[in-house]
């Protein structure tokens, strides 16, 4: 599937199941399609986390999106 979009339509149109933030579906979730079949206690972090291979710091585009990455957390 390109997008969670698209995972959306899919699981609307009866393709199956998926796990799909609150906020994407909840019009459908209110209309009673697709059906919610879990609610969990505590709800998911919102995690990114940027892999980089060894060696990687001489390249300034990684540290570039590192740098960004970085100033993006801590605004948050």
């Amino acid at each position: 599937m390109p997008n969670l979009y698209a995972v959306l339509a899919a699981v609307d149109a009866g393709a199956g199941y998926s796990v799909l933030p609150h906020s994407l579906c909840q019009e459908q979730l209110d209309s009673g399609r697709p059906a919610r079949v879990h609610t969990p206690e505590e709800p998911p972090l919102d995690m990114l986390f940027l892999v980089r291979r060894p060696g990687s710091d001489a390249n300034p585009d990684v540290l570039r999106v590192r740098d960004r990455r970085r100033a993006a957390a801590r605004d948050w």
